[in-house]
């Protein structure tokens, strides 16, 4: 009995020691596969970034019917998120389809009605073209700033839900109202801690801004940046709705046992509602622009300027892949780590394009620059502080069981 009792000893030490070393094999597998996806994100969203930065800053060469070389600059944001959005919807579709059959054999099942369909990609079209349309008023820095802070959205969202007119807009959007009891504990967040963000945002875009202003030296320099805030006001309102919409269909899906696992799916869902409500938005633009307005020539121009094809298609490229990492990312990781991410690949955008085209940046603009990192940071850090507390009240609730 003693013999054996030992060996059982002895058995149960080495399954432990095997049973370790799988566990290790599988976090150092686990660590190397989150490195990877990191590494993708970043540099399809930081090149991304560069190239729709100098698509829209930069002047391009071409020759004219008689060979001699002519300056361009393309500010035509809706040819740019015209060919993002076929690349989009391409790399959507055929992974929407994919996850579909391997989850539920059903390619074509969906737990989201057309109404909610047609409302998500109406507002992330007008999200993405205001955004996009705003550098050509505003530094991509500026643009940056402004979108990293999500309570400034949120704020402004309440703030509107107190004037009837909005209140009833709302109503029709999210085929709801915000309700009473969440605008008063939002309201009372905002006084202590989200105020201060929008306050420290609105002072980083203002001291950046100002400064960019005096370096341009142009007249109309000041009137154009307060249209591009202007119109990014106009995008930041419309993720806020985005946002409150999603968040709304995502608890109607947790909510149905018939579409279990359907969470692994929205993302691509929402990928392709996006590409093919701005591909038609755009396509029919151009369409319009080019029977009454002067896109028939600005596209002969565009297909003369090799390079800026070049640059056009690779952002394209870059940003739907970027696009599709990420939310592979999000599936394998959760919502906390893909926030961490992106925060600070906002700080290297910020930096990278600071090098990249040799701004120069002087002391109110790093006190900007400052202030828009401790932001981004204190954004992570109320996210991870948020996580914690949902999981301790996980923990409590299943000891009290």
């Amino acid at each position: 009995m003693k013999t054996k009792s030992k060996k059982e000893k002895e058995n149960n030490s080495l399954s432990l020691s095997e049973s370790e070393k799988y566990e290790n094999n599988n976090e150092a597998d686990s660590s190397s596969t989150k490195l990877m996806y990191i590494i993708l994100i970043y540099i399809f969203y930081i090149f991304g970034g560069l190239l729709n930065e100098k698509l829209t800053k930069s002047t391009y060469e071409y020759k004219d019917n008689n060979n001699n070389i002519q300056t361009f600059r393309f500010k035509y944001p809706i040819i740019i998120l015209c060919t993002l959005s076929s690349f989009s919807l391409i790399i959507s579709s055929y992974m929407s389809r994919k996850m579909k059959l391997k989850l539920f054999k059903d390619s074509k099942i969906t737990p989201v009605s057309f109404y909610d369909k047609s409302i998500i990609g109406i507002l992330h079209t007008i999200s993405t073209f205001t955004s996009q349309f705003s550098l050509l008023y505003i530094d991509f820095i500026v643009k940056t700033i402004g979108k990293s802070c999500k309570s400034a959205s949120f704020l402004f969202l309440y703030f509107l839900n107190s004037i009837p007119l909005f209140n009833n807009f709302f109503k029709i959007i999210l085929n709801n109202n915000i309700s009473e009891k969440e605008n008063k504990s939002s309201s009372e967040k905002i006084r202590m801690k989200d105020l201060i963000k929008v306050l420290l945002t609105t002072i980083s875009v203002i001291l950046f801004n100002l400064n960019s202003e005096k370096q341009n030296k142009s007249n109309d320099a000041s009137s154009n940046s307060i249209i591009g805030i202007i119109i990014l006001l106009i995008s930041l309102f419309f993720d806020g709705l985005l946002s409150l919409k999603e968040n709304m269909v995502k608890v109607n899906i947790k909510n149905n046992i018939e579409y279990n696992g359907y969470e692994k799916i929205i993302c691509w869902e929402y990928m392709k509602i996006f590409g093919l409500c701005t591909f038609i938005f755009g396509f029919f633009q151009i369409i319009f622009n080019i029977i009454f307005g002067d896109y028939f020539q600005i596209l002969k121009i565009v297909f003369k300027c090799k390079i800026l094809i070049r640059d056009l298609f690779c952002y394209a490229v870059f940003d739907a892949l970027g696009q599709s990492v990420l939310f592979m990312f999000l599936s394998k990781y959760g919502p906390l780590t893909v926030s961490m991410v992106t925060s600070v690949r906002k700080i290297l955008s910020i930096s990278i394009s600071i090098l990249y085209f040799g701004k120069t940046i002087n002391f109110p603009q790093s006190i900007s620059l400052f202030l828009a990192g401790t932001i981004i940071f204190w954004e992570i850090y109320d996210k991870g502080n948020k996580n914690k507390n949902k999981n301790n009240s996980i923990n409590i609730v299943e000891k009290n069981n």
